[in-house]
């Protein structure tokens, strides 16, 4: 008895650490799944993104239009005393702007007789005045109504990228606390030590990973182009604009119009966005905005919908110029 002693098996011993081993092994891999399956999410996303921005620009005019030479401003106000002394500086720099000061030229020399011809030819004069005006009219609300629209397009593709984050947000958040919770419940229900070690850092370190993309934005970018640019001759004038009419461009470059009357309503606006809307831009920003277009962010799209929306009550307010003019042309 004394001479034989009893080895006990190694089995026993080694039975722990294998089983440890695979159960590591296993919650690695669900980890990398989980990983996996979140990478596959955001690059589908990429790809609706993508095909989501790339529409066309359905707000441009489908005509071209050609405006008659006929109305085009004159370079300098006459001096005529038949009309100084019945309009004001302001009207009278509106009818240059509409090109109906030879109409108006021509109504004041008519001879003050009342004959049947002197009231036809009053009545002629006063009804192409009131068309040309009408015309001025509606070249004011079509360029409102597009831009308008360029606002809309802008903050509706904005608007559906900010969706798309707050979705992308959401799904995160809620990944974070499931992982999170299982991870709770994997290391109460474990016994060994080491295993229930390395599930808590694992699953606290992919639900704390995913929390932290949660927390950022995903600074998406789509494309959006814009060949007919409405902001741009705004941003760089030139002496002659091909995107805005001559009656519009001569207002918005006078600076008569404007309440101060030493600064043209254009360069307001400009200085306003450089003030408010885009300050500090860079070069490379400015070409997004005034140019033809690129990739652009949620927040570039709001910030172009935002000057949209401003030139464009900018172009309304012309309507009430043309109130004291239509009164003058009446009487």
């Amino acid at each position: 008895m004394h001479g034989h002693r009893v080895s006990l098996s190694p089995v026993g011993c080694k039975a722990k650490p294998i089983d440890q081993q695979k159960a590591t092994l296993f919650h690695m891999r669900c980890a990398g799944f989980l990983c996996f399956i979140f990478l596959c999410a955001g690059c589908t996303l990429n790809r609706s993104l993508v095909t989501t921005g790339a529409v066309g620009n359905y707000c441009e005019p489908a005509l071209t239009y050609r405006y008659n030479e006929r109305y085009r401003p004159l370079p300098a106000l006459p001096t005529d005393t038949s009309l100084t002394n019945h309009l004001s500086a302001h009207d009278l720099l509106l009818a240059n702007a509409a090109g109906i000061i030879p109409l108006l030229q021509a109504l004041a020399r008519l001879p003050q007789r009342a004959s049947l011809q002197n009231q036809l030819d009053r009545v002629i004069i006063q009804q192409q005045i009131q068309q040309r005006l009408l015309q001025v009219s509606t070249e004011i609300a079509s360029l409102a109504a597009e831009l308008d629209c360029e606002g809309e397009r802008a903050d509706q593709l904005g608007t559906f990228l900010d969706q798309q984050d707050q979705k992308r947000i959401r799904n995160l958040t809620l990944l974070s606390v499931v992982i999170g919770a299982a991870t709770t419940v994997a290391t109460s229900l474990i016994q060994a030590d080491g295993v229930d070690k390395t599930v808590g850092i694992g699953g606290g370190l992919v639900s704390a990973g995913l929390g932290g993309a949660a927390a950022f934005s995903s600074n998406k970018a789509v494309p959006f182009l814009h060949e007919r640019n409405l902001l741009a001759d705004i941003w760089a004038p030139t002496d002659q604009s091909a995107t805005y009419s001559p009656f519009i461009w001569y207002v918005l470059n006078e600076k008569g119009f404007s309440n101060t009357k030493q600064t043209s309503i254009r360069a307001n606006i400009r200085q306003r966005w450089q003030r408010y809307v885009v300050p500090n831009t860079t070069a490379e920003q400015q070409q997004l905005f005034f140019g033809k277009g690129g990739r652009y962010q949620a927040d570039d799209l709001h910030t172009r919908a935002n000057m949209l929306n401003q030139l464009q009550a900018s172009v309304r307010s012309i309507n009430q110029d043309l109130q004291s003019l239509l009164n003058y042309v009446a009487h």
